[in-house]
């Protein structure tokens, strides 16, 4: 009977654990058949903007921002589109009816969902930079902050996408609207092009974007500067990331109405 109030602490700490490990399996089989297709589309995408804008000779003074706004693109192409669709399709098609039926927590199931799209957005983000890297004649060692960076970036744009997923009307609507956004994080902020090459309006929006914040986080990994200006991006992609899961699932109705 003594240890009876022990063991039922330690269930209450590690069932979160197993539950989110299962609910992170299932997203993880989702994908089983069509992860190749979603690995090379976000692969290629950056690459094709990076050849474009050495060409242009838009790389030619800041070569680590047009790596890293890359690295941001194949997050962008992977976790938010796919985030979206998952989200999108499990409300429209009544798969959160059956999750409703499992003691299953919202946030888990959204952080299993996030979770799974980062394993197969990884990849692409480090191949996004040793071929860029060589592309563009860059001898770059990858910090450890890099494997921190990339998670939270991930994170912050899959938010993004699971929020479209659960509030557009239909997964068509969701389909788009992840489409205009995927084009409208690329270009609002400096993740593509410096501060100087873009109009008034551009910037003052992209401060509102987290994609603005990992790219300008990621670029501080390549060139290994840590200022105040890396910690006020890694505090707002924390803080970002939490707030959107949080209200993603708030927002989630587990049966359709």
């Amino acid at each position: 009977m003594i240890y009876q109030p022990v063991l039922a602490r330690k269930k209450v700490f590690v069932q979160p654990f197993l539950v989110f490990w299962d609910l992170f399996l299932i997203q993880l089989a989702n994908w089983r058949w069509s992860w190749q297709a979603m690995a090379i589309n976000g692969l290629i995408v950056p690459m094709t903007t990076l050849y474009f804008l050495k060409t242009m000779g838009t790389a030619a003074d800041q070569p680590e921002l047009i790596l890293s706004g890359n690295i941001i693109v194949s997050l962008i192409f992977t976790t938010m589109y796919g985030t979206s669709a998952r989200f999108s399709f499990m409300r429209t098609f009544g798969v959160l009816d059956y999750y409703a039926t499992l003691p299953v927590p919202k946030a888990l199931l959204v952080l299993a969902v996030n979770a799974g799209f980062l394993v197969l957005s990884l990849p692409t983000a480090l191949l996004t930079v040793l071929i860029g890297q060589w592309f563009l004649g860059l001898n770059l060692s990858l910090s450890p902050m890099f494997l921190v960076l990339v998670p939270l970036a991930s994170f912050s744009l899959s938010a993004v996408g699971a929020f479209v997923g659960v509030a557009a009307p239909n997964f068509d609507a969701a389909n788009t609207v992840t489409a205009i956004l995927q084009f409208i994080f690329m270009g609002l902020g400096p993740v593509l092009l410096p501060e100087e090459r873009l109009p008034a309006f551009a910037i003052f929006l992209g401060h509102f974007l987290p994609s603005t914040y990992a790219a300008d986080a990621l670029r501080h990994t390549l060139n290994s500067t840590y200022d105040g200006r890396f910690f006020l991006d890694l505090a707002f992609l924390i803080i970002f990331d939490l707030l959107a899961m949080v209200f993603v699932g708030y927002k989630m109705e587990w049966r359709r109405g």
